[in-house]
């Protein structure tokens, strides 16, 4: 079985390979923000490739969340140089294809599509073997003269929607940190703290 690496993918209008970092924007799922793997200089290159392969970065739903918590070789943080570099580029979903492997392709709108109905919390990554189902017997469509792609546009993400971002994952975090303490008391209800017990004040020594 051919092993599934996730946020890889191709542009259908150009054929070009990109790694995609935002799977949609905030308050636009139409749009995503991808990087042209092949347009970067070759350290970088091989830093992106080797950080989407990385378990961290295979763990996570996007891969904006990975690459905000690590570093190129040089010591930048990778979301927020490929930001300032103009690396990201955004793109109609319908514009991406996602490819997991060689043998398996699927839109990038109709994959949030069935993410999107499983569940009702933040988008993430199905399981392997929903993505296989939803790109069985599929292959990159064909760019048809009659009917071209849209094409990537050069705007990327702004500072907003970076802050956006980053405000929504902070809330995730704080989510599951509830969740988890939810838990941890009903296994060991002890461990809940209660209300403190006023301290009682000593009688002052008497005068006279």
């Amino acid at each position: 079985m051919a092993t599934n690496i996730k946020h890889t993918g191709v542009l259908v209008n150009t054929g070009k390979r990109v790694v995609v970092v935002f799977r949609e924007l905030p308050d636009d799922p139409t749009h995503c923000l991808v990087v042209d793997t092949e347009a970067v200089p070759d350290w970088m290159h091989d830093d992106i490739h080797n950080a989407v392969e990385s378990p961290g970065a295979q763990a996570t739903g996007n891969f904006y969340e990975y690459a905000e918590r690590t570093v190129f070789t040089d010591g930048t943080n990778m979301l927020q140089t490929l930001h300032s570099t103009g690396r990201l580029m955004k793109t109609p979903t319908d514009n991406v294809k996602m490819t997991p492997n060689n043998s398996v392709s699927i839109g990038l709108t109709e994959l949030n599509n069935i993410i999107r109905e499983d569940t009702d919390k933040p988008v993430v990554s199905p399981p392997e073997d929903e993505v296989m189902m939803a790109g069985k017997d599929t292959a990159p469509t064909p760019v048809m003269e009659s009917a071209p792609a849209p094409a990537a546009s050069n705007e990327g993400l702004t500072d907003t929607d970076l802050a956006k971002s980053m405000l929504a994952q902070a809330k995730g975090f704080e989510t599951e940190a509830k969740s988890l303490k939810a838990q941890a008391y009903e296994l060991a209800p002890g461990l809940k703290p209660g209300p403190k017990k006023p301290v009682a004040k000593k009688p002052e020594p008497v005068t006279e």
